[in-house]
């Protein structure tokens, strides 16, 4: 599987799982910037509409690909849960790294 069809296959589950909550994917960190070592891993933001609790729904996008996770060995899979709102008006220190290096999957 290709990075491309690996988000792309994140991106239709998050759909799948969230529905009309979802808003949108953001690749961010250092695949993002094209500086991806072989330490690194694909952190994602997973933009959802309305009050995200952001723990819980980690845990549950997390749990939900850890079966893609093992046959996608080359890179591990950070993906965490945020409110659009959060993200648009850079909350936070995470939110505000992905806004300034991150791409809308």
């Amino acid at each position: 599987m290709t990075q491309a069809q690996l988000l792309q296959h994140i991106k239709n589950h998050a759909m799948d799982l969230y529905g009309d909550r979802f808003r949108g994917l953001v690749l961010y960190g250092s695949v993002a910037r094209g500086e991806a070592g072989e330490d690194s891993d694909l952190d994602l933001l997973c933009l959802l509409e309305g009050p995200v609790d952001i723990i819980r729904e980690t845990l549950r996008l997390t749990g939900d690909l850890y079966a893609l996770q093992l046959q996608y060995l080359e890179m591990p899979i950070s993906v965490k849960a945020v409110d659009v709102a959060d993200y648009e008006r850079g909350a936070y220190p995470l939110v505000i790294e992905a806004r300034k290096e991150g791409v809308l999957v």
